[in-house]
């Protein structure tokens, strides 16, 4: 008896981005990253980058790397603010 009324989300979907919304630096970069790979609505992933057994394409690593510099900034404000 545990039948959902709702039907299922398709896979992917997500609630809409206000269009005045900011997000902070280090997750603004992992979502840039997320729609490269994963891709966002209709249009499709870079295939290159979510296939675990090839290199990032030069466009995936840049991302990568943006969105890791940015934790790492992030990492390092919450330390000196926690001395």
């Amino acid at each position: 008896m545990d039948e959902r009324r709702d039907p299922q989300p398709d896979s992917g979907t997500g609630p809409p981005e206000p269009a005045a919304s900011t997000l902070p630096t280090a997750q603004q970069a992992h979502l840039d990253y997320s729609k490269h790979i994963e891709g966002a609505g209709r249009v499709r992933g870079c295939q290159r980058c979510s296939d675990v057994d090839r290199d990032r394409c030069a466009e995936g690593d840049r991302l990568w790397q943006a969105w890791n510099t940015a934790l790492n900034d992030a990492y390092d404000r919450l330390v000196d603010e926690t001395r």
